[in-house]
């Protein structure tokens, strides 16, 4: 779904910047997306990479109606898991993968017509997505925390009960996500890990800010 900003900081993103947030469930992604939006009036928000999963697993439904057993062996490589389920950071990588093309599409419609857009979402991996558009005016941007009670206290506040039962599988993919990010930053200078641990949400969007600014070409 594409919701449009009513910020006033008009002229400060160029046409057709791509802002990818990434972080598992609880580091904040929604959060941050609206309050850059509302500081920015040429953003819009993608929201979020579930809307692209439910396609694609509506397409490979058809595709197996159709098919049926003549190609079964093609759906487990391109299984699309259900919204809900808590993947490890293998299997989110695996999602990521599924879904680059469409996300490269995402960014190139975008950005031929001009649209200054925030995708975020829990299968945003920026070590799969790397290069896409030829990493132009795109910046990869890693939310995470460094504590295992933190992520229980932000999925407890945000009424998330269901998922406190895998805090310790969504905090391990938490981990290996900045690991992942922090290795690909030190070579890339539109990728950067942000650590939302002990900031408010104005500290948050502050880094942020920055670091679009420097990303700007």
């Amino acid at each position: 779904m594409l919701i449009e900003n009513k910020g006033e900081q008009a002229g400060a993103i160029p046409n057709g910047y791509i802002v990818f947030l990434s972080g598992v469930p609880g580091v904040g992604k929604t959060t941050i997306s609206y309050e850059l939006l509302q500081r920015f009036n040429k953003f819009r928000i993608i929201e979020e990479t579930d809307l692209i999963r439910e396609i694609l697993r509506g397409y490979n439904e058809y595709l197996h109606t159709e098919f049926g057993d003549e190609i079964s062996f093609v759906f487990e490589k391109i299984k699309i898991s259900e919204h809900g389920i808590i993947l490890n950071m293998e299997e989110v990588k695996k999602q990521c993968i599924i879904m680059k093309s469409s996300l490269e599409q995402i960014v190139r419609r975008q950005q031929r017509k001009g649209i200054a857009t925030i995708i975020n979402g829990v299968h945003i991996i920026p070590e799969v997505l790397n290069g896409l558009a030829g990493n132009y005016n795109i910046i990869y941007i890693n939310l995470y925390v460094t504590d295992e009670n933190i992520l229980y206290e932000r999925l407890s506040k945000r009424n998330s009960l269901h998922m406190l039962k895998y805090v310790p599988l969504i905090y391990k993919t938490n981990y290996e996500l900045y690991l992942s990010t922090e290795n690909l930053a030190a070579n890339n200078s539109h990728v950067y890990n942000v650590n939302v641990s002990n900031l408010n949400i104005d500290e948050v969007i502050k880094k942020i800010i920055s670091y679009i600014t420097n990303g700007i070409k």
